[in-house]
């Protein structure tokens, strides 16, 4: 079966099957198509025009941190995308007091991020052989903690992705692959690289979605991350406070989603969320930051 006769959907952002002129494609977090955490190959909404708009919203919450991203896609027919994201996440008083005694005038509690990337389909896929996608994305973070840390504010990464779909038990699987070359923090939230620790990293993604009928998805996702990148700062700050419990390094992302596409402009995803540690200061003043689990939704409609 060809890739193009077919929409997919999986990973916290999902789709149902036919034609791409038919459905909205799921939108990932940092704003390309794909699923919530991973970029996939095809693109959001190939195919529907010249030049297809679509927005989204997302929301994923957790013990201690909130994320909200919107932001614009724009499908370029069916070889291209450029797309827009803006990400407000929330900190815990935890995090920047203590931050704080690295920097006195720290001052915040929150990060803003934007990122502006772009996604190249350079090849469309057929039969067993996947689509295959090259993107990249630059990242620009408000830079007070992201230098309190030792990190760069900005940065870009640089992805390749391939997914297919294959018949299975009466329907479809899809399945997709990347490889991100990163220095990203937390997905760039935190920063690019830190004290130490310049360099790129190769870091990788799966994600797979089983279509239970021909608009909702099941399906679950994995991608890795930097995780020493702020071993230094780590040192630093266990130093400065006596709290051997301060821990910097980041965990790989867990997924499982379902996701519903009622119509041809819309889809909605709701996904259970495993993040692991995100600055775990525990101790006197701090909170447990070590097993962030949590939801997370997002809506995505095209025009």
């Amino acid at each position: 079966m060809r890739i193009k006769q077919w929409i997919l959907g999986t990973a916290a952002l999902a789709v149902a099957a036919s034609a791409p002129a038919a459905w909205s494609l799921p939108i990932m977090l940092e704003g390309a198509g794909g699923g919530g955490i991973n970029p996939w190959a095809l693109i959001s909404n190939g195919g529907k025009s010249l030049v297809t708009p679509a927005v989204f919203g997302t929301y994923v919450t957790t013990g201690n941190y909130n994320l909200f991203s919107t932001g614009v896609n724009l499908s370029i027919s069916n070889y291209a995308e450029i797309y827009y994201d803006h990400q407000y996440l929330g900190l815990p008083s935890s995090l920047t007091n203590v931050l704080g005694g690295l920097n006195s005038s720290l001052g915040v509690n929150s990060i803003e991020q934007n990122i502006i990337g772009a996604k190249v389909q350079v090849y469309p896929g057929s039969g067993m052989i996947p689509a295959i996608a090259l993107g990249i994305n630059g990242h620009f973070v408000n830079k007070t903690i992201p230098h309190a840390l030792g990190a760069n504010a900005n940065g870009v990464s640089f992805y390749g992705t391939a997914t297919g779909i294959y018949p299975l038990a009466g329907s479809n699987l899809l399945l997709s692959g990347d490889i991100d070359i990163t220095k990203a923090n937390y997905m760039g939230l935190l920063g690019f690289g830190g004290p130490g620790h310049r360099g790129y990293t190769v870091q990788g993604g799966v994600s797979a979605g089983y279509f239970v009928a021909k608009n909702v998805v099941v399906g679950a996702e994995w991608r890795s991350f930097p995780g020493g990148n702020l071993s230094e700062t780590q040192a630093a700050l266990r130093t400065k406070t006596g709290n051997s419990g301060i821990n910097l390094g980041q965990s790989d992302w867990y997924d499982g989603f379902i996701a519903y596409m009622p119509n041809p402009h819309l889809s909605v995803v709701a996904a259970l969320v495993s993040l692991g540690n995100i600055v775990n200061i525990p101790g006197r003043g701090g909170s447990n930051n070590a097993n962030q689990n949590g939801f997370y939704l997002n809506v995505n409609g095209s025009f």
